[in-house]
């Protein structure tokens, strides 16, 4: 307790005394090195008119909240770990409060908090000075799957302007083949407007036997740094290389994963997708993914930053929450999916069982269910029962814009959408033709043509609450009759289920 209320009292001092802005982050990347050798001490402050101070000026307080948050995000990026205690002692130093609130934030949601509460380093930062930018890459973890780190780019004033029309991109070289995307980035600005920091989230998929090969080579991850600034008047993205990164990785730092095949059958009560299979459970540093599948013909998805997403729940009463930023895995074979959720319990030996708890769900057929005949001189309202439920055509024609129009009685007043049921015809693929020219053409005319409609997708029942019915409008070339096609897509069920599996131990 007494290191943090001195490694405090120089976060205080260094506010009042550090000049602005070099030695600003000439102090941050002190900080890790004087925390080990515990050198941090509040120094007093100089007399007025000594030499002490000749070399020094106060911050302005209109600059203490930039300052801060520069030291904590300077510091923090280049590897240290606070203690609970400290993070919350500091957090009463103007203007670094917010900052702590940020990291500790972003660290907790994509795991790497609980890699670093017990006891894990991440692999040595590394940083790159370029344009008006100081870019550092932290929180880089190493997986037999994955490649996860963050990036910190700290812009001053000029770059933080250019910034606005431009993208920077780090992406790892080929020396590490796969693929991947950021998973969250955020902007924290200065007080005075005198720069900002942007933090990303990256995450990887490696391909399978990269890693191993990586490591027997003995070369460094090499991460590209670029710029991707956008041409409107163009409609043309310019990429300029800045420079790269180079970080060593010593085999030590790979990190082996945990993966358990349940083969789990988890029943949904739903009367035609009655279950799911937990097929596998793949157990990281920072993350863990569960793979389902479903039954043959049939698709699904799940809500996400709502009460009804999956959540993973250990038996410590620790909750991982759903979080499907970023690249999904690909699998060969069809009603697989991936279920990433934040942080894991890979560091955690006393963990013995996992609770995946599925909320609600949507699923969808993979094809049509139902194939009826509309016939537009055969007198309306013409009724279709799909499902058990009666779907009720009021009236149907076609547009001379290339369209089939179909006009759904409405099941109260206020509805807006039928939701569950999606309609195509069967003549469509001879309308809109296989050759790729005609193809795209036809593509570029819809997105158009639904601007013009007011309408979000084709093959789908929506409209205001003002109007007596619902509106359907399908791609269409003009006939007397047409094959109406019907799925039940994105119908989201309730499940309100858990499904526990146990946990070997830890090797």
């Amino acid at each position: 307790m007494n290191r943090d209320k001195e490694t405090k009292a120089t976060l205080e001092q260094a506010l009042e005394t550090i000049p602005v802005p070099e030695s600003l982050f000439h102090f941050a990347a002190q900080v890790p090195a004087r925390c080990a050798r515990d050198e941090l001490e509040a120094e007093p402050k100089p007399n007025r008119g000594s030499a002490a101070s000749s070399g020094r000026k106060r911050l302005p307080a209109v600059m203490k909240g930039a300052a801060a948050a520069a030291v904590l995000i300077a510091a923090i990026s280049a590897g240290v770990t606070m203690s609970p205690a400290l993070a919350s002692m500091v957090k009463g130093v103007p203007g670094i409060g917010v900052a702590v609130d940020w990291l500790t934030q972003l660290r907790e949601q994509d795991g790497v908090q609980g890699a670093i509460n017990h006891g894990y380093v991440p692999i040595e930062p590394a940083t790159l000075q370029a344009e008006g930018m100081t870019i550092t890459i932290s929180d880089i973890y190493l997986t037999d799957e994955e490649l996860l780190f963050k990036s910190f780019i700290r812009f001053d004033e000029a770059a933080a302007a250019a910034r606005r029309e431009e993208e920077i991109m780090i992406v790892p070289l080929n020396n590490l083949l796969g693929g991947g995307s950021t998973t969250h980035s955020d902007v924290a600005e200065s007080e005075d407007g005198s720069g900002e920091v942007r933090q990303d989230t990256y995450k990887y998929h490696l391909a399978e036997g990269t890693v191993q090969q990586f490591l027997n080579s003995g070369e460094d991850i090499e991460f590209v740094v670029s710029r991707h600034t956008f041409r409107d008047e163009l409609q043309t993205v310019e990429y300029r290389e800045i420079g790269t990164i180079k970080v060593p990785v010593t085999p030590d730092k790979l990190l082996h994963n945990r993966v358990l095949e349940p083969q789990l059958a988890m029943p949904t009560a739903d009367p035609e997708l009655t279950e799911l299979s937990w097929e596998k459970l793949t157990i990281q540093p920072t993350t863990m993914n569960v793979v389902l599948k479903a039954p043959e013909g049939w698709e699904y998805d799940f809500p996400r930053d709502e009460e009804t997403a999956p959540y993973l729940k250990d038996d410590q009463g620790n909750v991982y929450m759903y979080d499907p930023s970023g690249p999904a895995l690909l699998f060969d074979e069809a009603g697989k999916q991936q279920l990433p959720f934040s942080s894991s319990v890979y560091f955690n030996p006393d963990v013995r069982s996992l609770t995946l708890h599925i909320g609600e769900m949507t699923i969808s057929e993979a094809k049509p269910s139902l194939e009826t005949k509309l016939d537009l001189s055969g007198g309306f309202p013409q009724a279709i029962r799909f499902k058990g439920e009666d779907i009720v055509v009021e009236g149907a024609e076609y547009l001379p814009e290339g369209y089939l129009h179909l006009k759904i009685g409405k099941l109260e007043p206020e509805q807006t959408k039928l939701s569950g049921v999606s309609f195509k015809i069967a003549e469509r693929e001879k309308f809109a033709g296989t050759e790729p020219e005609a193809y795209n053409a036809s593509i570029r005319k819809q997105s158009e043509d639904r601007k013009a409609l007011g309408i979000s997708a084709f093959g789908i029942a929506e409209g205001s609450r003002e109007q007596p019915q619902l509106d359907v409008y399908l791609p269409a070339p003009k006939r007397d009759s047409y094959t109406l096609l019907l799925s039940r897509t994105n119908d989201r069920i309730a499940v309100n289920k858990d499904y526990t599996i146990p946990l070997h131990p830890k090797p």
